[in-house]
């Protein structure tokens, strides 16, 4: 099991007057449709949680884009300097804040949740421990709130303990209490249509994001 390790978000003052696309970790990890997918839904305004983040850039875009509040929930002790509109929690704490669910408008999670349950971070062995996030996450939404999740799509696969890919089949359990609205992929800032070759893919990573409503 990997052990957390401390750290310092000092970045977010600077990074908040870039584009986005000069992000070394948003560009190495495909964060383009997580840009896209918020710009699309329009957050302005509100109040928003993030579920697993190693660097800020996700956080960044949600401010570039005009929410109120974000709560980073991550395994990893993480001290945030310079930005007060982002607050870090750990998620044994947070689990103990029961009264507080319902609370958010939206949630992001991207290149997280396909590890969780695979002592990767930290975190305990669960084999449904993506599942569970998820449920999770419905919990902390509230009644009509939007999820922007990002993970692998292809063929239903668990590489362990890196990660798991998403097909047919865990793809529906993933999708539980929630209403797919759009999916988000690469380069375009539109929405578009899943295809049956999409899940096919055997080898290569392609993170989708899956914009989910809560029902």
């Amino acid at each position: 099991m990997a052990k957390p390790m401390p750290k310092t978000w000092d970045q977010i003052p600077a990074w908040l007057n870039q584009d986005p696309s000069t992000f070394a970790s948003y560009r190495a990890r495909g964060g383009i449709p997580v840009l896209y997918s918020m710009n699309y839904m329009n957050v302005t305004g509100m109040n928003g949680i993030v579920i697993g983040s190693q660097m800020p850039w996700v956080e960044v875009i949600a401010l570039q884009n005009g929410v109120n509040s974000l709560l980073t929930v991550e395994y990893q002790s993480t001290t945030i300097l310079g930005e007060r509109r982002v607050k870090w929690i750990h998620p044994f704490e947070y689990a103990k804040n029961w009264k507080e669910q319902g609370q958010f408008d939206f949630a992001v999670s991207f290149s997280s949740i396909e590890h969780s349950g695979l002592q990767r971070y930290g975190d305990p062995r669960d084999p449904i421990g993506d599942i569970r996030e998820v449920q999770k996450v419905w919990c902390m939404l509230k009644k009509g709130g939007i999820f922007f999740m990002g993970f692998p799509r292809g063929q239903d696969q668990l590489v362990y303990n890196a990660h798991r890919v998403y097909g047919r089949i865990r793809l529906a359990m993933m999708f539980n209490g929630f209403e797919l609205l759009h999916v988000f992929r690469g380069n375009n800032p539109q929405p578009f249509e899943l295809r049956n070759e999409d899940f096919a893919i055997m080898r290569g990573l392609t993170q989708d994001i899956f914009v989910l409503l809560k029902l």
